[in-house]
């Protein structure tokens, strides 16, 4: 039932504006403008965003043996307006229940662990590199993103259980979505120029189903990322899967049955069968969806 999934996901995640009228001949045309510019590598490229300097120094030290935990804070200290945004963020309600104030990037370690500060960090940075248009971003970008990092949230929990390391997991499901948001701005800009008013979501949910995996592969190869991120979201597409990229695949379906449950499309008793069939933990689950809310109020 997993891969029968994604279809009415997009319907939920677009909602329903003009979702039964046929597209027009100018969102046709807008829809062949924007494949040509993803069909060539070069054109792509210059919609791809630069990937943070912080955050290439952060998965530089991860991928060290001989790094330490000092390492990480010091690469973090390097700016101090983004260090102030991670204690913020590691104060809010999302990841810290205790009751005294986490105060230095060394505390937050404590609290969290490495993981939980890396998981922090690396979702700040990400968020940053998002390039939409404030309207469409409202609508639909916003969706996308609330998405990733829920994914990236499961896809760790699921790691846990199956002794897979949980930072790789997470920061995976986080960037497995980049294709969506690349060809949302790619959209975006076209519409902008083309149309006045929200297009038909068909153009959206079209392409989204069409390209964004190669797409997401395409940036993790353009990024120069570690193997094992690329070669994760390359083999989501196959049958004969990595353990990570099956950790990725099962994760993302089941972050988009969580949306389908809480808007109703799905059944409870429906969601039961699906994690009995994919042996999933009722724990992680239900975990999960008390994380999933708050992930979502927590993004702008």
């Amino acid at each position: 039932m997993l891969t029968n999934i994604s279809t009415s996901f997009y319907d939920v995640m677009f909602g329903d504006i003009n979702s039964n009228i046929p597209m027009g001949k100018l969102e046709t045309k807008i829809l062949q403008k924007v494949r040509v510019i993803l069909n060539n590598p070069k054109r792509l490229s210059q919609h791809i965003p630069a990937l943070p300097a912080m955050l290439v120094r952060l998965l530089n030290a991860i991928d060290d043996p001989d790094s330490s935990v000092l390492s990480f804070v010091e690469i973090i200290e390097q700016d101090p307006g983004f260090a102030i945004a991670v204690l913020k963020t590691a104060n809010s309600a999302l990841y810290h229940r205790g009751e005294k104030e986490i105060v230095s990037l060394g505390r937050a370690i404590t609290f969290l662990g490495l993981s939980g500060l890396l998981r922090i960090a690396t979702t700040l940075l990400m968020a940053k590199i998002i390039p939409c248009k404030p309207i469409y971003y409202r609508m639909f970008g916003k969706q996308i993103w609330v998405h990733s990092v829920q994914c990236a949230t499961l896809c760790e929990l699921l790691a846990t259980k199956d002794d897979e390391n949980g930072f790789d997991a997470y920061f995976l499901g986080l960037i497995h979505d980049l294709g969506k948001i690349i060809i949302f701005d790619c959209l975006s800009e076209a519409l902008a120029e083309e149309l006045s008013s929200l297009p038909g979501t068909k153009v959206f949910k079209e392409l989204m189903t069409e390209m964004s995996i190669d797409i997401s592969y395409f940036i993790a190869i353009e990024w120069k990322l570690p193997n094992i991120y690329s070669e994760a979201l390359r083999l989501q597409q196959t049958e004969t899967r990595s353990s990570l990229a099956e950790l990725l695949f099962k994760a993302n379906q089941l972050s988009e049955v969580y949306l389908m449950m809480i808007k109703g499309m799905i059944s409870e008793e429906e969601c039961e069968n699906i994690l009995t069939e994919n042996a999933v933990d009722k724990n992680i689950w239900l975990e999960f969806t008390h994380i999933a809310p708050e992930i979502e109020s927590s993004i702008i």
